[in-house]
């Protein structure tokens, strides 16, 4: 970690204190188990074909720390922002009101929500609908969609019909995206019946990676924040664990791991990526003494959602039993914006049709009948650092 101020995720506070008196023994088998990995050949995880390009490459002991400072200024609220003079304007409540389309050349909310749904062509072509969808407050390359104001995001927060259909809005995106999403009071989220089709469209469209750092941070700005921790362990399960979706392996160490508000959430996710990282002795997302000695909470089996999908009947994937070696594209990683400026692209987002019968303001961490809840324990500082 060559420059901690620009990551909050390690700061220490009286459980890191506590913690590191039982730091000495366990911290020296850690070392131990990781000498073992020096001698990994990292070029196995991925195939050649599918390895990233120099220029978004962080996986041998360098960080990218654009990316970190633009998450820590996320997640501390924008300290530098100046927040625009509206006069009473407020596009993006407008929008979620179903008042206007969205520009250019756009349609209503209702209508995303209720036509978009499997319109999968649309959803990855047109690139300029996804800041409308998921507004944040600062600007992106749709010079028609405002930033959103502080006024806004109080209103977002406490309007239970603009709830509903960022909820929807949410379920859309995870659609597109081949992910369903299993229960709206913990978050939790498994693999779509079609998700081969989807992963593979996200393996090798990458300006999706920006479209999902969009949507994650969005969801913390608007009062979802617990959404965005079961979503981020869900693609470390794919891109580390089933390694299916190479191209997004990359945005989800640098950007998605660090729009998780929460901080223990965050250690939580940043500690699993840790131990299926390989060779573990090059994993740069956090100080290694400090992972070592962290005490993570039960989590829930990996990818129970998918294997829910194959009881319920669907093809079983081929490669379902071991890692896939199929080879896909460079993951995106940099500034996103520069990144979406050069391809001509915006940052999109994904719709669901119907929404569930069960509140999207039910308390954070409700337990799931026949599972752990995702992160059961609730942090002292919850979605603030």
């Amino acid at each position: 970690m060559d420059d901690p101020d620009c990551d909050s995720t390690w700061e220490e506070d009286e459980e890191d204190a506590e913690d590191a008196e039982d730091e000495d023994g366990e911290a020296a088998g850690a070392r131990d188990a990781d000498a073992g990995d020096e001698d990994e050949d990292e070029e196995s995880e991925q195939p050649r074909a599918a390895r990233p390009s120099s220029l978004q490459s962080r996986m041998t002991g360098s960080r990218n720390w654009r990316a970190t400072r633009d998450m820590c200024r996320y997640r501390h609220n924008y300290p530098d922002l100046v927040e625009r003079d509206c006069n009473g304007d407020t596009p993006n409540l407008s929008f979620y009101r179903n008042e206007i389309r969205f520009l250019p050349n756009g349609c209503f909310i209702e209508d995303i929500l209720q036509n978009w749904t499997d319109n999968y062509d649309l959803l990855e072509d047109n690139h300029s609908y996804i800041q409308w969808l998921f507004p944040l407050r600062e600007p992106g390359v749709n010079w028609h969609a405002k930033p959103l104001t502080l006024r806004e995001v109080e209103v977002f927060k406490s309007s239970q019909e603009i709830q509903e259909r960022l909820v929807r809005a949410y379920e859309l995106m995870l659609g597109f995206y081949g992910i369903r999403l299993e229960d709206r009071g913990t978050g939790t989220v498994g693999r779509a019946q079609n998700y081969q089709k989807r992963f593979q469209n996200l393996n090798w469209r990458s300006h999706n990676n920006l479209r999902i750092t969009r949507i994650l941070k969005s969801l913390g700005e608007l009062g979802l924040e617990h959404f965005q921790a079961p979503l981020v362990r869900f693609f470390l399960e794919e891109t580390l664990v089933r390694r299916e979706l190479p191209g997004v392996r990359q945005s989800a160490l640098d950007y998605f791991m660090f729009a998780v508000r929460c901080r223990h959430q965050r250690r939580q996710l940043v500690h699993f990526a840790w131990e299926h990282f390989r060779p573990r002795c090059k994993f740069v997302w956090g100080p290694q003494d400090k992972l070592r000695r962290f005490k993570p909470s039960s989590l829930p089996h990996p990818l129970e959602g998918s294997r829910k999908v194959e009881e319920e009947g669907s093809p079983r994937d081929p490669d379902h039993e071991s890692p896939s070696e199929t080879p896909g594209p460079s993951p995106a990683g940099p500034a996103e914006d520069e990144l979406a400026r050069s391809q001509g692209l915006q940052k999109p987002p994904g719709l669901a049709a119907s929404s569930p019968p069960s509140s999207p303001l039910r308390p954070v961490f409700a337990g799931a009948v026949g599972r752990a809840a995702f992160l059961s324990l609730v942090p002292s500082k919850a979605f603030s650092e």
